[in-house]
Order: structure tokens, then sequence, then C-alpha cells
């Protein structure tokens, strides 16, 4: 493996070996198995907005010229989301669960770290899943941020699970989180589930893996916690981070802040070091 093994923290090991990590899989970690990038998604959204006759072409034209701005995706989510009205849900099964992409070498990785007492994931894929009811349990159990009394039950239990913080593409109809205004109602109308939620950050680390961390809601939440708990108490977290697009500040304040400890690695190879960086937690 070209990834040292030494760079990942004693700490974060011990962590492992203890079931006191969890991963935090991000929507990097599906793009190798050929699902869109935020703006392929965005692109994807536009182009069936404008077939179904619910934008006009110039209104597709100017939600297409606005995708290049990274700081507009969720704007631009927003107005598309509301634009596709019922034919949302269908674009997202048809983009996320209908092509069935294979799992990857991350995903096989993944599913053998057998000291994990819960995996979380931002993407609404079925790809965890599926290769979890292939290589581990075909009866593996899959929740949402809906599911708050199985939730709640499973980690009493200390009974693995994998949540699908945004939703599921095998349940669209159940709600997606995508825009500025789901992520408000989930922060704070569904109160049990963040109550929950919170209580996974406060007594597991969180290990982000193919995720940007701008996620919105992993965002406030980390910093709520770093504002109500001291600095010396409770879990740090880790997020392995393509060491190219990182600068030193940024490490420092990530660590500093919200107590995010950063496992560099290369971003060579399309991100192989992250596949790696599995392996050889699996082998703590």
């Amino acid at each position: 493996m070209a990834f040292d093994g030494k760079s990942i923290p004693d700490n974060l090991r011990a962590t492992y070996r203890g079931k006191k990590a969890a991963i935090l899989v991000g929507a990097g970690a599906s793009v190798g198995a050929g699902l869109p990038t935020w703006p392929q998604f965005l692109e994807a959204m536009v182009a069936v907005a404008e077939k179904q006759n619910v934008v006009a072409a110039d209104k597709a034209g100017e939600y297409r010229s606005l995708i290049s701005d990274p700081s507009k995706y969720l704007m631009i989510a927003s107005g598309l989301k509301e634009d596709l009205g019922s034919y949302f849900a269908k674009v997202v099964e048809d983009t996320f669960k209908a092509p069935k992409p294979k799992p990857t070498a991350l995903h096989q990785a993944l599913v053998k770290l057998d000291k994990l007492p819960f995996i979380i994931t931002t993407n609404y894929d079925t790809i965890i899943e599926r290769s979890y009811r292939a290589e581990v349990d075909d009866d593996v159990s899959v929740l949402t941020y809906q599911d708050e009394g199985e939730l709640q039950r499973r980690l009493f239990a200390q009974e693995f699970f994998i949540l699908k913080a945004h939703g599921d593409a095998q349940r669209a109809g159940n709600g997606i989180i995508l825009t500025e205004r789901d992520y408000r109602e989930t922060l704070y109308r569904k109160r049990a589930y963040q109550h929950l939620l919170t209580g996974m950050f406060t007594m597991f680390s969180m290990v982000f893996v193919g995720a940007s961390m701008n996620d919105p809601e992993t965002r406030l939440l980390l910093n709520y916690i770093a504002d109500a708990y001291p600095q010396d108490s409770g879990p740090s977290h880790y997020a392995v981070m393509a060491k190219e697009q990182l600068t030193a500040v940024e490490q420092d304040r990530w660590f500093k802040d919200l107590k995010v400890q950063i496992v560099p690695i290369s971003s060579a190879n399309q991100y192989a070091e992250l596949t790696e960086f599995l392996v050889s937690l699996g082998q703590s």
C-alpha cells in the first residue's frame, strides 16, 4: 500500500478497537462507482425539469450557468426541487438506485471493518447496504432521519445499523434532504432525531471518509458540540482528506476549533489511499 499506516493516530486505532469509532461516508465514496457529484446531479435535475416542461429553456440556462459556483449549490437545489415537484423523487430513484452501481474496493474495505458500532452516510445511494448484504449480513438494518424510535432502540441495544442521514433513494417518497429548507426542517423540527445525532457525535469518534466537511447539518453539530462541551472532554473526530487540498492553517483550525484531526492522504489515482486507509484501520 502507498498509504502510510503510521499517519493514523494511535488514539483512533485504540478507539476503533474499542468499538467507539464510527464511519461517516460522504459523496466522494460513491464517485468511483459512477454516481454523480453535486454539479452532475444538479445538471441531471435541470435536464429532467426541461424535458418535463416544468422549466423554460431560459431558466434552465440560468441554472446551468450557476452550477459552476459551489456556493450556489443549495440555492439551485432548492429551486429545482420545487420546480420538479412530483418528478423529484423519481429523479433521485433513477439517479441513485436504478443504475445499481457495483461496490468499489472502498466499499469492500468498509464492510470488513467489524468493530464499527454503526455507519452514517449522507449519500442517497444503496451501495453500502448492498455491500453489507452481499458480504456480511443480508438483514442489515438501514435507517433514515425518519426512524428516530428504531435509531434509539438500536443505539441502546448496541446493534449495528446504517443511518442514511439525508434520506434513502430506496424510499425517496419518504423525504430527501437536499435544500436549505430541508436542513432547517431536520435541525429545528425533528428534535428527537437531533438529540440522538448529537449523542452519537458526543459518545463516538466520527471518521469522515469521502466527505467534503461542508455539509450544513454536520458543521452545525460540530460547532454546537464544540461550544457546549469543554475542549478536553468527549471524543475527537477524524477526517481523511487530500493533503493537496489543505493548508497547515486549515488543519490547525479544524483540530483546535472543532476537535477534528486530519488524516492526510494523496488524491492520486482517484483517491486510492482512501481505500488503503480503511484497510489499515481494519488491521488495528
